[in-house]
């Protein structure tokens, strides 16, 4: 078996596992996930904040409820499927321009503005928040 072919096998298995755990097991329930650091230590919400709940949520067709928990799984779901089906596939699904600093630079400032957005506890700003657990 060639390298590239294990490594393949591996990504596959990797990605099957993680999803068949949020799938089986909710952010809630029978086993430990991680918590927040940055959300336990200062209260604030990073960017990731919810976003378990949200996989899970969006596993199981809960749309809505995953958009509450973190809206961001909507722009990261896409990208890191793409990205991963371009490894697997060994054939380039996504421009060069999407590496270009631009379009890195533009993801980079999206996130930060919704780290930012997330944390002003007011309308309509509050619905960034993902719901208290």
């Amino acid at each position: 078996m060639t390298h590239k072919l294990f490594y393949k096998i591996l990504l596959a298995v990797i990605v099957l596992t993680i999803t068949a755990y949020y799938f089986y097991f909710p952010s809630l329930g029978f086993l430990p996930n991680m918590q927040c650091i940055f959300n336990k230590t200062t209260g604030l919400h990073c960017p990731g904040c919810g976003g378990q709940r949200a996989f899970h949520a969006l596993l199981h067709g809960q749309v809505a409820y995953a958009a509450q928990n973190n809206f961001l799984i909507f722009l990261v779901l896409p990208v890191a499927g793409l990205k991963l089906a371009e490894e697997l596939s060994g054939k380039k699904i996504f421009p060069a321009v999407f590496y270009s600093r631009k379009v890195v630079l533009s993801i980079l400032v999206l996130v930060i503005l919704f780290s930012v957005l997330r944390n002003i506890p007011i309308e309509p700003f509050s619905y960034l928040i993902p719901p208290s657990i």
